[in-house]
């Protein structure tokens, strides 16, 4: 358990100067650009009883063929059918808690740690969010590789050191992977990239910018797909050296998210005892997220626990995909 001491502040007793807050550096635009949005289906479901829900979904008709008409009355059609799946999601119940102690309120008079704490707690979240929303990527990323591979356009040399342009994020491979859903391709707006993948494309000045109308907020595009850059998109090690950078091109809305309060969705607990008579604050906050890819199931095939941590969401067996490919809104491309 860790708890905030005087040892853990940067304290001049003769200097009474305002604190500077060091904020996160992660500007959570990878939460704010549309990748993920409310779905009221799973709103509901994450607030029902249960970890598993299923969604159910008709499956598409059959484009392969038609009749061809006769004037036998002896010949007779035969209709064709629509068919249902389901796809299957899974809740997760988290928190975390911080922790004080009230002799550093004490010593630093009008800068109050847990004030501190609190200001940045939906920042962590947000963070938190994105963290599983990547982590889910990874997953169905991984899933697709050990199978068909049919969603990944990969020119990565495992021998990253050494890569040459053709191993590098380029217009071309930018296509090739967004032609991975065929005819349905319009679908993708929106290109998430590792920032060393992103310094590539300034460099070759590939970037545009526009401004967004409400903030003012200059806005990275693409080839019209809106950029997100984040420092936690994958990057794997490459079999010999270097590095492979995973860049994901998703519509919006390729994720749907219910968040349902807790039960106690926030607590603070006071031990007057603790520090030897000085007292300790702890500050709890309580999630209950469901969090989807459209056209997966997932598959409870590796949790240890109660809920699925980040790192069992990024893990190719608890996925299966149950849409066919070009319905799966979300391609990937991997370069060096």
């Amino acid at each position: 358990m860790a708890t905030t001491r005087l040892s853990d502040v940067q304290f001049d007793p003769d200097v009474y100067a305002s604190y500077v807050q060091e904020d996160h550096p992660d500007l959570n635009a990878y939460v704010k650009s549309g990748v993920a949005v409310t779905n009221a289906l799973l709103q509901s479901r994450a607030a029902g009883e249960g970890d598993i829900t299923s969604i159910p979904y008709w499956k598409d008709l059959d484009y392969s063929s038609e009749n061809i008409s006769s004037d036998d009355p002896g010949a007779s059609a035969t209709p064709d059918k629509i068919g249902t799946g389901k796809m299957v999601a899974r809740n997760a119940h988290i928190n975390n808690a911080w922790q004080t102690a009230n002799l550093v309120s004490e010593t630093l008079g009008s800068e109050d740690p847990m004030r501190q704490i609190q200001s940045r707690t939906s920042m962590y979240w947000e963070n938190r969010f994105e963290a599983r929303i990547q982590a889910c990527t990874l997953g169905i990323f991984l899933e697709n590789a050990a199978g068909t591979g049919d969603m990944i356009y990969d020119i990565a040399s495992e021998n990253g050191d050494t890569a040459t342009a053709a191993n590098k994020f380029s217009f071309e491979a930018f296509t090739l992977a967004r032609s991975t859903m065929g005819e349905s391709a319009a679908k993708l707006a929106l290109l998430a990239v590792h920032p060393v993948v992103m310094t590539q494309m300034i460099l070759n000045q590939d970037i545009e910018y526009i401004q967004d109308s409400d903030t003012g907020v200059q806005i990275p595009t693409y080839n019209g797909f809106r950029v997100v850059e984040d420092k936690k998109m994958p990057a794997i090690a490459g079999t010999t050296s270097g590095f492979k950078y995973l860049s994901v091109l998703y519509s919006t809305g390729m994720f749907g998210y219910g968040d349902a309060p807790a039960v106690r969705p926030v607590a603070t607990e006071y031990d007057e005892l603790a520090g030897n008579g000085a007292g300790i604050e702890t500050l709890v906050e309580r999630k209950q997220w469901l969090i989807h890819p459209e056209g997966y199931k997932w598959t409870e095939a590796s949790v240890a626990g109660g809920s699925p941590t980040t790192t069992e969401c990024a893990l190719a067996a608890n996925w299966e995909r149950q849409f066919e490919r070009e319905n799966i809104s979300i391609a990937f491309l991997l370069s060096n």
